[in-house]
């Protein structure tokens, strides 16, 4: 039997909880350093007196999103990822688009998932989970109608 690769779990039971947030606000944002999407935001703690000591968290989200290109050069983007803590979660990368500006803007309906593994620890910590956001330079973006779900497997 072979050992999955550090880059695949496997799941073989339902997840322990679920979390899930949502918002029909319109947010839009210019800024090009990653940024919180108000109220997209999971509560999580791990450790002593936590509901597990590890875990592994799978994020999903899912939103209505608009990319504006300021400078006209046709490559208005917006990045959308989700950090645990201070962790970005996988995959891991400098390029995470979310949506594209290409001719007149619409709004139109995006999805990701994200994955982050903790192992266990004694040490009650914190490790919410935060939507960010940004933009390229001269760009602005923004969301609406958004959900987030947050699927808790305990280690």
């Amino acid at each position: 039997m072979s050992t999955p690769p550090p880059n695949s779990f496997r799941i073989t039971s339902a997840p322990n909880i679920t979390y899930a947030k949502w918002e029909t606000e319109r947010f839009e944002t210019d800024s090009t350093s990653w940024i919180d999407l108000p109220g997209a935001s999971v509560d999580l703690s791990l450790g002593q007196g936590a509901p597990s000591y590890g875990a592994i968290f799978l994020a999903t989200f899912s939103a209505e999103a608009l990319s504006s290109d300021q400078n006209g050069d046709g490559q208005g983007l917006m990045n959308a990822t989700v950090f645990f803590g201070s962790e970005q979660s996988e995959p891991l990368s400098n390029n995470h688009r979310y949506i594209t500006a290409r001719g007149n803007p619409e709004w139109s309906s995006h999805t990701f998932l994200r994955v982050v593994r903790f192992e266990p620890e004694f040490t009650n910590r914190s490790v919410n989970a935060q939507v960010k956001l940004k933009v390229s330079s001269g760009d602005k973006g923004g969301v609406q109608n958004w959900v987030l779900k947050v699927e808790r497997y305990n280690l």
